[in-house]
């Protein structure tokens, strides 16, 4: 005679849903596109109360793609994939947040994603074998898997500065930028930071604030984003290539449609070097970076001949020698 099964048993257990998702970014929605087609029930629990993850907190000033715009987006609908047209090779903020959107609309996912709903704790039943998920609002949901999409930079961090919060005038986090317009006209402000958030900001408010100050804890290289309009030509091409661009992002380390010269940049004559430097410094996005001699990343020595490069082109763009130093 067979042992009968108690009530909370793996097998008879009622859960909530099949899987629960945290997080409605790309990832997160991605996720439940893939699992509704697998026939599973599940739900997203998403803090803010927008689809679009990093590109819904991240509204900052001169927020935008450092991948090419044509490369990010989604790859599992041809349909999809035909219709949107990317305006920028490296689209800003806005218009990535829009793509988010009308993806959301065009595969119905607003109705499985639970909006302004912050998840505080998710602890695993060992004797149900499943996940009880706890909500900032103090409801519980059950489900058998838990899927985190929440992305590694998904945390903001304050610098710990004496004072900082007897500081009456206002102040942002980037990462948690207000929905509303901030006016910088005529006002004195301070941007600590110059990473490629940073980097970003200060070049797009420069011009209407009363005065700037830029704190720079540790001097890095910049290089020219090249950015533009994608024009009718090539937005068909675009169309035509995404078989191509998304097996080339498959085959390279990073995931970008650039991939490392297969040479070592002692390989070739100074000459030579100097010449291919110059032409990945005109091109658009990361080649400089990421479509480089293939030791530059690994040989101190092959680092220091783009680093130098690299600080001779700052030296020229930049008039304040002081600064450019």
């Amino acid at each position: 005679m067979a042992a009968s099964r108690p009530d909370n048993s793996p097998e008879t257990a009622a859960l909530d849903y099949d899987v629960i998702i945290i997080g409605a970014g790309l990832s997160g929605m991605y996720q439940l596109y893939r699992l509704r087609e697998l026939g599973l029930s599940a739900r997203v629990f998403e803090a803010g109360t927008g689809v679009g993850g990093t590109w819904y907190w991240n509204r900052y000033p001169g927020a935008r793609f450092d991948s090419e715009s044509y490369s990010y987006g989604y790859s599992f609908s041809k349909e999809l994939l035909q219709e949107w047209e990317w305006s920028e090779h490296f689209a800003g903020q806005p218009e990535t947040l829009r793509y988010c959107n009308y993806v959301a609309d065009k595969f119905d996912l607003r109705r499985d994603i639970q909006f302004a709903s912050r998840v505080t704790s998710a602890i695993y039943q060992d004797e149900t074998r499943s996940w009880r998920i706890t909500l900032e609002s103090g409801a519980q949901h059950s489900c058998r898997f838990l899927i985190t999409a929440i992305g590694p930079l998904s945390t903001p961090t304050l610098p710990r500065i004496a004072g900082i919060d007897d500081f009456k005038g206002q102040s942002f986090h980037t990462a948690r930028w207000p929905k509303e317009k901030v006016d910088f006209t005529g006002k004195r402000v301070a941007v600590i930071g110059t990473g490629a958030t940073g980097i970003q900001t200060i070049q797009t408010i420069a011009g209407e604030v009363g005065h700037l100050t830029v704190f720079q804890r540790t001097a890095n290289w910049a290089a020219p984003l090249h950015n533009g309009k994608i024009d009718a030509e090539t937005q068909a091409r675009i169309k035509a290539g995404y078989g191509e661009i998304f097996a080339r992002c498959k085959e390279t380390f990073a995931c970008f449609v650039h991939t490392p010269d297969p040479r070592g940049a002692f390989e070739v004559s100074d000459e030579e070097r100097e010449a291919f430097y110059e032409k990945l410094y005109g091109e658009r996005g990361f080649g400089i970076w990421q479509g480089n001699f293939k030791d530059i990343l690994i040989d101190r020595a092959a680092n220091a001949t783009i680093s130098d490069f690299v600080a001779r082109k700052i030296r020229e763009r930049v008039k304040n020698q002081a600064v450019a130093e």
